[in-house]
């Protein structure tokens, strides 16, 4: 199963990207579509100041999820959007 999705962020409060819950486990790509600012993609605690990885405008990056992770996102200015693409993996990966 393929998902696709557009979310606005906040500057200050971490927005989950992944399913709640034990999932399938997925190939997870997001993409910073704003012309400026950053996103900050990392666990429950990231922000502008603790961040695990940094995404400047157009950039994107694909992680693979095990069944129990989850990824989490904020930006650098107000009413930023990450695109999200979720792929389910196949059974057994």
């Amino acid at each position: 199963m393929t998902a696709q999705n557009l979310v606005t962020l906040s500057t200050s409060s971490a927005i989950r990207l992944s399913p709640f819950g034990t999932h399938s486990g997925l190939d997870f790509t997001m993409q910073n579509v704003n012309a400026s600012g950053y996103i900050y993609i990392g666990n429950e605690n990231v922000s502008s100041t603790n961040y695990g990885f940094r995404l400047y405008p157009n950039q994107a990056i694909s992680i693979e999820l095990n069944g129990r992770d989850a990824i989490y996102a904020v930006s650098s200015a107000s009413d930023m959007k990450v695109a999200v693409l979720s792929v389910a993996l196949e059974a057994g990966s």
